[in-house]
């Protein structure tokens, strides 16, 4: 059995054992729904219209603002690479910023930007930011001096060499730091939405919590956690267009 295989075998026991410990009345059904009751719910949400339009409004906030700090990232990357200045200057304020969670800073971002998309924009990009960044500059400083001086040799200058030679060694890392940017995206925008938010599944959680629809509560935790699979398998694409060649060079090296 593959590993796809036991996987599924692992989650079908789970949800198994779930509905049998609900089913049970071990612990009291209002409280911990059944599986059943909660895809049932999931559907009947996703019918109605409030749960998809929640699903759609953050798993798009979550992407365009992972995308969006994966840029602004690597442009920092790269010019703290080509200028050691700005990375000497700038990495003490990135270990002093980076263990910040972004949940904390929502009031004080609330005040500067109000509600709206500036508040979504500004969490999102400072959460995601850091991953991205400290993997990529952490990459393109680790690239082989034989590699550098290679490319100087043949004429390459500072921008080609980081370009052509820092750039592609350094995208498999870069992609690390990307795939927790994703993650960390869909985190951050569903606990902004819970603070400071009107939509998105992060107010539908607290909506349904607050109001002891618990059945819906679960509804909405699914949702969430499949947009964070789907957000994952997006980057997962991205990085076989862009990686592949590394995953088959690693294949080929392990083969011989």
């Amino acid at each position: 059995m593959g590993s796809l295989g036991r996987g599924a075998l692992s989650i079908a026991g789970f949800l198994l054992f779930w509905e049998g410990i609900a089913r049970a009345g071990v612990v009291p059904g209002d409280h911990f729904p059944a599986p059943s009751l909660v895809v049932i719910t999931l559907i009947d949400e996703l019918r109605r219209g409030p749960l998809a339009a929640a699903f759609s409004i953050t798993f798009i906030r979550a992407l365009a603002g992972a995308s969006a700090a994966t840029l602004v990232a690597l442009a920092v990357a790269l010019l703290a690479a080509w200028l050691p200045l700005i990375s000497r200057a700038f990495d003490p304020i990135a270990e002093f910023l980076r263990p910040l969670p972004p949940a904390a800073i929502v009031p004080m971002a609330i005040f500067f930007l109000g509600l709206g998309w500036k508040l979504y924009a500004f969490i999102l990009i400072f959460a995601c930011f850091w991953p991205v960044y400290l993997n990529a500059a952490q990459a393109l400083k680790a690239t082989s001096n034989v590699q550098i001086e290679t490319a100087r040799a043949t004429g390459y200058d500072t921008w080609e060499i980081i370009a052509y030679v820092r750039l592609p060694a350094a995208l498999p890392t870069i992609f690390i730091g990307i795939r927790l940017a994703a993650a960390v995206a869909l985190i951050a925008a569903v606990a902004a939405e819970m603070i400071a938010g009107r939509d998105g599944l992060g107010f539908y959680l607290i909506d349904a919590g607050f109001t002891l629809r618990v059945p819906e509560t679960f509804a909405g935790l699914l949702a969430a956690m499949v947009a964070g699979l789907l957000i994952n398998s997006l980057v997962a694409a991205l990085r076989g267009v862009c990686v592949g060649w590394h995953d088959v060079m690693m294949r080929s090296a392990a083969a011989s």
